[in-house]
């Protein structure tokens, strides 16, 4: 459930981050105005006023195989029923996530001012289903996919609306920024759920057994960043930004309603829930420079705290003193079995999902050639670091070291206008767990069926830009 409602996200870096508006012109020297997000300075790198608007077009493949000893059956797999828990899930889904900003100088030499609205996280996830128990009467939920004890289908969308300003020290070639958020988060969600967190799907009896959790939930969150930039004679651009966790300690909570159906029992009525999680702040730093007038190389990277994503808990918001505090997380992926039950530090826990997430960055090189003054083609070499361990990973929030392979250009349509197109593959390396998962090992309420398995990803990216100049 909560699972779900963030794997809805498309995962094209470390964890959850998802950002490649500008393509191969988004990174921490920019002087467009995604630099809004990247990093403030930049907004003060050119003069004049610049309208950006920007799409990236994603095109997302995802299989997972599961294998027959990853099933948490407590009361036994019906004969023939093997591959209604086990076997092989696909996902193929096509996603647009859109930016729109704007900057100016107001005519000055040190002061400029900008404004965004983009989705740095937005998309869904929809995985295909396994045809065999279409209409199945015995084991209807199956049709689902052997991954839907995590997901079915999600949906999420994170809105960003930004302002920044900067300021430009000519004589020492220093620029620097500040911005400010505010966020929107809505998800929609549903997966398959059993109370005893097992992939059951019926009861010893034959009786289904099978549920479906529904979750919708949303809030708003706040958050800032701040950067620097020091050009050296417009041959050299070194730059860092900042960015904070959301409302600044990283804590979100999102509120809504759960929706529960237990095998053959009526369907529940929708319980006004929270959902609390802690998401990251991020740290971007890299240079350009131009040895020569027609070529440029860039060099830049993130890191990012993935370790304050620890857990993620739904809570009944109707409950006084609710709280999610579960001891023994320092031993929890190496004794599972003694982690996740209930103690002084829960109360009104629906449901616990432990990440235990690690810290990840990525480093990126591009190179661009001008063949004339209106034609800068470039190409871009990339590798991110998985953030998630494979003891908690699982279909719905999966992630894996990655390489990235981008080509593209900006072309001038006008002499105020240009065009940038960016095409990107995004290969992730397969994952084998090995049976090191145990998302089923830790203690009811935080247990769930087991994700074991081989996950396999790859994302084909197109980014197209128009970019105005005054």
């Amino acid at each position: 459930m909560t699972a779900a409602l963030l794997g809805a996200r498309e995962a094209r870096a470390s964890g959850l981050s998802t950002a490649r508006f500008g393509g191969e012109h988004g990174h921490v020297t920019t002087d467009n105005p995604t630099a809004i997000y990247y990093n403030p300075a930049g907004i003060a790198l050119k003069p004049g006023t610049r309208i950006f608007v920007d799409g990236s077009f994603a095109a997302r493949w995802v299989s997972y195989d599961r294998p027959e000893s990853a099933i948490s059956s407590m009361t036994g797999t019906p004969e023939g029923a093997t591959d209604a828990n086990a076997g092989t899930a696909k996902l193929s889904n096509f996603i647009a996530g859109p930016f729109a900003g704007a900057s100016s100088d107001f005519g000055t030499k040190f002061f400029s001012a900008g404004a965004a609205v983009y989705f740095p996280f937005g998309g869904q996830s929809t995985w295909k289903p396994n045809d065999k128990y279409r209409g199945s009467q015995d084991y209807p939920g199956a049709v689902d996919g052997v991954q839907r004890w995590h997901t079915i289908d999600g949906k999420l969308r994170s809105m960003y609306i930004t302002g920044a300003v900067a300021f430009n020290i000519a004589k020492i070639g220093l620029s620097i920024g500040l911005s400010g958020s505010a966020i929107r988060s809505e998800i929609d969600t549903i997966r398959a759920r059993n109370s005893d967190g097992t992939d059951d799907l019926v009861l010893s009896d034959g009786t289904l057994k099978e549920g479906r959790s529904w979750l919708k939930a949303s809030g708003w969150q706040g958050s800032f960043g701040i950067g620097a930039i020091w050009n050296w004679r417009d041959k050299l651009w070194i730059g860092a930004s900042y960015t904070s966790r959301p409302n600044i300690t990283g804590n979100m909570t999102l509120k809504g309603e759960l929706t529960n159906a237990f095998g053959v029992a009526p369907v529940s009525e929708a319980t006004p829930i929270e959902l609390t999680q802690r998401l990251p702040d991020i740290v971007r730093f890299g240079f350009r420079v131009r040895p020569v007038p027609k070529l440029e190389l860039r060099l830049f990277g993130d890191f990012t705290n993935w370790k304050v994503m620890d857990k993620q808990c739904v809570l009944d918001a109707s409950i006084e003193g609710r709280k999610c505090d579960f001891a023994g997380g320092d031993t929890a992926l190496t004794k599972p079995e003694e982690f996740g039950a209930e103690g002084d530090g829960t109360k009104g826990v629906t449901q616990h999902i432990p990440r235990f997430w690690k810290p990840a960055g990525g480093v990126r090189f591009g190179a661009s050639y001008w063949v004339v003054e209106a034609v800068e083609l470039f190409a871009g070499l990339g590798f991110d670091s998985s953030a998630v361990p494979v003891q908690t990973i699982e279909p719905a929030l999966l992630d894996s070291n990655k390489m990235t392979f981008s080509l593209g250009g900006r072309f001038r349509l006008h002499q105020r206008l240009h065009l940038g197109v960016t095409f990107t593959d995004i290969a992730y390396f397969k994952v084998d767990t090995k049976g090191r998962n145990v998302l089923n090992k830790f203690q009811a309420p935080t247990k769930q069926a087991s994700a074991d398995g081989v996950y396999k990803q790859n994302i084909f990216l197109t980014n197209i830009y128009l970019d105005v100049n005054f």
